[in-house]
């Protein structure tokens, strides 16, 4: 099993793609495939395609990786394994895992699924429309057959707990089980694990101590995470501004949030009231 992820900051898709790689080691597994399972993800998470792009491969598990779209990006056959390959904005545990499971139930007629397909750019203000690229993809309507379909086998291995982050002696952990992200307060004095939250999916989440947790849902709206604190959890919107995660500082009471790109761009949070505040006299 071989996974490869290319990204531009710390997003939750990073451990996203590494439990996708322990549950495909289990599925192979299952299924008693022997042979490469190669899986690259290349994440759009600058928004510049209009569409997402998978190739699933028979024959192909090459290490040289296509670091985009272009057609002058070439991968050539080693006539060995399977490949999935992903460029898109954000990934799905489970979908990538049918991906897998297709990839190696249909082995032998995975590649004539394989089609051109056309890509555009994203248009902003400030670009020009450019032409869309042509790419060998596997068929829109194969890749919706296997997202909506069912398995078994998957139900069952994603009931494995896997650990996204540890904390010790104490502190707020992540854990990922049944297509949701859970996060457990890891209590010394008790000796337990104490649940705190869950939730399907996340942007990135980012430490502000070893207690405190944001959780980003989207650029703009996250969720603060106390681990000593059991009142409901209210997602609170903020101005960031940017695709780029932003910078914290812990202050005791409030927390203080800097764009990663407009340092500019400050923000106030006060963990008493789950209020931004983002005007100052």
């Amino acid at each position: 099993m071989k996974i490869y992820m290319k990204t531009g900051f710390d997003y939750a898709d990073i451990e996203k793609i590494k439990i996708v790689g322990q549950l495909s080691e289990k599925l192979s597994d299952r299924l008693h495939y022997k042979d490469t399972i190669f899986i690259e993800y290349v994440q759009d998470y600058t928004d510049n395609y209009t569409d997402d792009l998978y190739i699933l491969e028979y024959n192909n598990s090459n290490y040289k990786i296509a670091t985009g779209i272009k057609s002058e990006y070439t991968i050539e056959s080693n006539n060995n394994g399977l490949s999935v390959r992903i460029y898109a904005d954000r990934i799905n545990i489970v979908d990538v895992l049918k991906f897998v499971e297709f990839s190696i139930i249909n082995k032998e007629k995975t590649n004539s699924f394989l089609t051109k397909k056309s890509i555009g750019f994203n248009v902003y203000e400030d670009q020009e429309l450019l032409e869309p690229l042509i790419s060998i993809a596997t068929n829109d309507k194969i890749i919706k057959q296997i997202i909506s379909s069912k398995s078994e086998i998957i139900d069952n291995i994603i009931t494995n707990k896997i650990l996204v982050n540890s904390q010790e002696p104490y502190g707020m952990e992540i854990y990922w089980q049944n297509d949701k992200f859970i996060f457990e307060y890891n209590h010394i004095q008790k000796n337990k694990q104490e649940f705190v939250f869950e939730i399907k999916d996340y942007y990135y989440h980012l430490y502000v101590n070893v207690n405190d947790v944001l959780i980003f849902v989207d650029k703009n709206s996250f969720y603060f995470l106390d681990g000593i604190d059991d009142k409901p959890k209210k997602l609170i919107n903020i101005d960031i501004g940017g695709y780029a995660p932003i910078r914290t500082m812990d202050f005791g009471d409030k927390i203080l949030f800097q764009s990663y790109r407009n340092q500019s761009n400050i923000n106030i949070f006060v963990k008493e009231t789950n209020k931004v505040i983002s005007e100052f006299e």
